[in-house]
């Protein structure tokens, strides 16, 4: 008897201490949010399930850039790798020739008129929107006439301007000509890249220089006037992420998880000083790998003002419709859509593009809401919606 209680006394010990063992696995390791330890290291997973193969997603990933930053952060932080992806990037420094190339990425991140361009002429579909681009700048000289008189319309005839064309920065400058009744033949651009254009312009070329991201805050810094930007003007100069039908056909999960991480990786970063930090510190390495004179100060202005919309409004924007504020579609349509169309009217003004144009986007539902709807129910799931 004796021998027998000793035995069943052990088993009970045995027993008590294994499912203390797994209460405690459990309670230290995993919370609601999704966050466990491993390695000794807290990972992210957002609630997500990962996915069941290896999957690769290539990113067109737009050098400097605050919309492009959440790609990055989430890839150094490793919540892609949590979810079974491999994270590979395809870089570039405006959206013209981002979409010339779109037969290699899966997914990007470009402004208003890259989208449009690629939707035109590459087959991209716009699946989310990503930034309301505050930061788009037009610069003068301190010591030249147009900074003493901006608003003067005499004082911009006949002026050299350096910009990228077919892009946002284009449309900025040419509303801003408008206000004052000139048009585009009444100044001589000067067409190159941000990064061209601002070692130009410090060189003597040219009197205004217009750039975006973090060339705008360093044309500010180098003691550059400020004319106005899309901030200013309060214009709807909406960015968007974009997807190419390969992708959405054949890598329909990757794509549908780096949607999701991307606007979970941007509401992570504002939730706390800390987190934040690690967001500023990893955008200022993104731009040192890609050759961007961006410091800390810098990009931590950037991200300042990064409009960047949550998980739940990115997700409404592709789900919710609403007349077409110009009156033109003969349906509803999404509040993306009309976001674009701000300036797809403005290029359709212009005659860049024509009516025939948007209604191809409207037929053929090129601001597509496949990737948010089927996100949606993802999110829901893990507890993110």
């Amino acid at each position: 008897m004796r021998k027998s209680l000793v035995l069943f006394l052990t088993v009970i010990i045995m027993v008590a201490s294994l499912s203390g063992c797994m209460g405690d696995s459990k309670d230290e390791n995993v919370s609601a949010g999704g966050n466990f330890e491993k390695e000794g290291v807290v990972v992210n997973t957002f609630g997500l399930e990962p996915l069941a193969e290896r999957t690769t997603v290539t990113v067109g990933f737009f050098s400097g850039s605050t919309h492009s930053s959440p790609f990055y952060i989430a890839d150094k932080m490793g919540f892609f790798d949590e979810l079974n992806i491999d994270l590979e990037y395809e870089t570039f420094i405006n959206g013209p020739a981002m979409m010339e190339a779109s037969s290699n990425w899966d997914i990007c991140d470009v402004g208003g008129p890259g989208i449009l361009n690629g939707m035109k002429n590459y087959d991209v579909r716009m699946v989310g929107v990503c930034d309301y681009e505050y930061n788009l700048g037009v610069f003068a000289r301190p010591d030249s006439e147009i900074a003493k008189d901006p608003k003067n319309p005499e004082v911009w005839k006949g002026k050299k301007v350096i910009l990228p064309t077919g892009t946002v920065l284009q449309v900025i400058m040419l509303r801003y000509l408008e206000s004052m009744g000139l048009g585009q033949d009444d100044i001589k651009i000067i067409s190159m890249d941000v990064t061209s254009g601002l070692t130009a312009f410090k060189a003597g070329e040219g009197d205004i220089y217009c750039g975006w991201n973090a060339f705008a805050f360093i044309a500010e810094d180098e003691g550059y006037i400020r004319i106005t930007d899309g901030g200013q003007m309060g214009l709807q100069n909406v960015s968007g992420l974009g997807a190419t039908i390969d992708a959405m056909n054949n890598n329909k999960e990757g794509l549908e998880a780096a949607w999701m991480l991307y606007y979970l990786t941007w509401q992570w970063a504002q939730e706390s000083d800390e987190n934040m930090d690690k967001a500023i510190k990893l955008f200022v390495e993104s731009c040192e790998d890609e050759g961007v004179l961006a410091d800390e100060n810098i990009c931590r202005r950037e991200l300042d003002i990064f409009a960047c919309p949550s998980p739940i409004e990115a997700v409404k924007l592709f789900t919710t419709e609403e007349n077409d504020v110009m009156n033109k579609a003969e349906r509803k349509v999404l509040i993306a859509e009309n976001n674009l169309f701000e300036i797809l009217d403005f290029f359709i003004s212009t005659g860049s593009y024509t009516e025939e144009d948007r209604n191809y986007i409207l037929d053929n539902n090129l601001v597509d809401p496949s990737i948010a709807k089927s996100a949606k129910l993802k999110l829901e799931a893990a507890g993110q919606f």
